[in-house]
């Protein structure tokens, strides 16, 4: 009998987000944790308005995945160029982060928990 991965999620809750969405530039984006192949921590689809999070990441690996997630997601939103330069986009991704935890205190609650 084989096991899916999908199955296998830390039942000490501390590895999954205490929300299962994201407010972020007003456009609602569900967090999925997922079966995603291992060369792949997390994905963000603006065109579904999803964040895919591998389902057996360690609590401070997921945390940092989801936040990295959701900063693509504000890059996209914020229609940034490629390249940005270096200080335009620290300042964009500062204010949009601060916004997106502003604006989801469980989920700000749940990254910088220890």
């Amino acid at each position: 009998m084989s096991t899916k991965w999908a199955i296998i999620i830390d039942t000490d809750m501390g590895s999954l987000p205490p929300c299962r969405s994201v407010d972020i530039f007003a456009h609602k984006y569900k967090i999925v944790i997922d079966e995603l192949h291992r060369d792949e921590l997390g994905r963000c689809d603006p065109t579904t308005q999803k964040i895919h999070i591998r389902n057996d990441l360690l609590p401070d690996t997921a945390k940092d995945t989801l936040l990295h997630e959701i900063i693509h997601a504000i890059c996209f939103h914020a229609e940034l160029p490629d390249p940005a330069p270096e200080e335009s986009l620290v300042s964009r991704i500062a204010t949009g982060l601060r916004i997106v935890l502003c604006q989801n205190p469980d989920l700000a609650t749940w990254i910088f928990s220890r």
